[in-house]
């Protein structure tokens, strides 16, 4: 029996001038929308660099199957994402992807954005809840 790794993205980006704090709200109710409607992501969390000029999200995901969902998803959902995020600076992906998905993900890659793909899983684990 093949065991499924997870599907990691983290994806950088650079918020558009004055809209730091429309995009730390608008981040936040995307992360609730997130949690509330993908059952299967296991790990979704934005970050903010110090001025909150630069943000990132990392997402984990059990298989590439949920990532695809979460593209189907985001795509109703985060219409106007573009009056906030000003550049994609990076996006990277780790674990194997669908023929779908690879896709799907293709249409937001540009000469400018750097993309960096792992999809050999070598060694980990993922643990459910930690120790205290």
């Amino acid at each position: 029996m093949e065991v499924s790794t997870p599907f990691v993205y983290v994806g950088t980006w650079t918020i558009k001038p004055g809209k730091q704090e429309e995009a730390r709200k608008s981040l936040s109710d995307h992360a609730t929308f997130i949690k509330e409607n993908e059952p299967r992501m296991i790990a979704f969390h934005v970050y903010f660099d110090e001025e909150g000029n630069k943000a990132s999200v990392v997402q984990v995901h059990p298989d590439s199957a949920s990532m695809e969902l979460h593209m189907q998803l985001i795509a109703e959902h985060m219409g106007g994402a573009f009056e906030i995020i000003d550049t994609i600076l990076s996006e990277q992906y780790y674990g194997s992807m669908s023929d779908a998905l690879s896709e799907t993900l293709a249409k937001y890659e540009s000469p400018e954005v750097v993309v960096t793909k792992m999809p050999v899983h070598t060694a980990g684990f993922t643990r459910s809840s930690a120790a205290p």
